[in-house]
């Protein structure tokens, strides 16, 4: 039987070539590290792995993915010498209609990745309708629960009655009106008691 010498394999190998190896852009401090969309919050969560630590963590927040401005800390040791520990921080006040970005920091021990998450809700106005002018399609946004069944018309100068649904349900919904004339129209959206009307232009 013929054996293959390990120095006889190396050489192989190196002729071969370099050899992929798969890498992550994650921080090798932190395990996972998730955003989750609730309503009007957004729930920031990260694990350290066990074995790492810092001192002192702060979570970043950018409207642009490029400016970071420190929304939270954590002072003391983050992190476990044996155990994987997890953290979790709520954005009770992230701004309206916008893309957030999020990072750790982990005290002098640098940054994790960035994680993005689109935050289409409402948290201080109360409707948007968007864009106005609209062409073919437009948003009308409902500051009510994700629950919320709406009827919604939308009617011209007139009063006459272009483009109607009842039982929607949810805080958005799509208004599409192909072949529609252009003008000032105004919409009337009804939900649990509450009534909310605006105009916009269709070009």
């Amino acid at each position: 039987m013929c054996r293959v010498r390990p120095t006889a394999l190396l050489f192989a190998a190196l002729l071969a070539g370099p050899v992929a190896v798969a890498q992550s852009d994650e921080h090798p401090f932190i395990r996972t590290f998730d955003l989750t969309v609730l309503d009007g919050r957004i729930l920031v969560a990260w694990t350290m792995q066990g074995g790492s630590t810092c001192d002192g963590s702060e979570v970043l927040r950018s409207t642009n993915g490029v400016d970071f401005t420190a929304v939270h800390r954590i002072d003391g040791i983050c992190g476990d010498a044996l155990l994987d520990v997890p953290f979790s921080w709520m954005d009770d006040a992230p701004p309206e209609l916008s893309t957030l970005s999020y990072r750790i920091k982990l005290g002098n021990e640098g940054f994790s990745s960035i994680k993005s998450v689109d935050f289409a809700q409402l948290t201080t106005g109360q409707h948007r309708f968007f864009p106005s002018p609209m062409r073919e399609e437009a948003t009308l946004l409902l500051n009510v629960p994700a629950s919320a069944r709406v009827d919604l018309l939308i009617f011209d100068m007139n009063g006459r009655i272009v483009w109607e649904r009842e039982g929607l349900v949810g805080r958005e919904h799509r208004i599409a009106l192909p072949g529609v004339l252009s003008g000032v129209y105004g919409y009337v959206a009804r939900t649990e008691g509450r009534t909310f009307q605006g105009r916009f232009v269709k070009q």
